[in-house]
C-alpha cells in the first residue's frame, strides 16, 4: 500500500520511505489457486510449501530472492521474493540441512519458478536454480542464462533506479 511518504509494508505493518527495493508474494501460485481443501492438507510457513493436490500429486516449494543489480543505487540489488518447485529429493535435501551451516555448500538444484511477476511473457514456469545460503539467510535463485526473457535480461544486465520507481508505482498502486 502507498503512503504519501513513501509505503508500508505488507508484512511488518510498518511505513517506509523512499522506493521498495524488495517485492514477492506469501505463497507460491499454485498454493494461491488450491482449493481450501488442497491448502488444508498442505503446510505453507515463510520460507516452504508442501501442497497436496486433489489429483495425488505432491508439490514441493521454496522462497528465494531473485537479485537484480541495481546501476545508480548505494542500496543493493532489487530483490523479487519469489518460490520455486523443487522435486522431492532437493526438498529433502533442504529440510536435512535448513539448520546446519553446511547448507551453503550444497550444490545448486533445478527449480522451476512458481511465481508470476509482472512481465510478458508470464514468469512461471521458468527454468532455475536454487543456491542455498547460511542458515537464516534467504536462498538466491539464478535464472537460467540462456533464458531470452525480459526478467533474464534484467537479471543479467541489471536495471535502474527509473525502472524500480516503475515497479514500485505499478506494485504499489493502492
Amino acid at each position: 500500500m502507498t503512503t504519501t511518504s513513501g509505503w508500508a509494508c505488507v508484512t511488518c505493518g510498518t511505513a517506509h520511505t523512499g522506493l521498495a527495493m524488495a517485492f514477492g508474494p506469501p505463497a507460491p501460485d499454485p498454493w494461491m489457486s488450491a482449493t481450501d481443501a488442497e491448502r488444508a492438507a498442505g503446510e505453507l510457513n515463510a520460507d516452504t510449501c508442501i501442497l497436496h493436490t486433489a489429483d495425488g500429486t505432491t508439490h514441493h516449494f521454496v522462497r528465494g530472492h531473485i537479485e537484480i543489480p541495481v546501476h545508480d543505487s548505494p542500496d543493493g540489488p532489487f530483490c523479487w521474493s519469489v518460490w520455486v518447485s523443487l522435486s522431492e529429493e532437493n526438498m529433502l535435501k533442504q529440510a536435512e540441512h535448513w539448520d546446519s551451516p553446511a547448507r551453503a555448500d550444497l550444490e545448486p538444484m533445478f527449480a522451476w519458478l512458481s511465481t508470476r511477476l509482472p512481465y510478458e511473457p508470464a514468469t512461471a514456469p521458468l527454468p532455475t536454480r536454487l543456491h542455498t545460503r547460511e542458515p537464516g539467510v534467504t536462498p538466491w535463485i539464478e535464472l537460467d542464462p540462456g533464458l531470452d526473457h525480459p526478467l533474464a535480461r534484467e537479471y543479467r544486465h541489471g536495471i535502474t533506479m527509473h525502472r524500480v520507481a516503475e515497479l514500485n508505482q505499478q506494485l504499489l498502486r493502492g
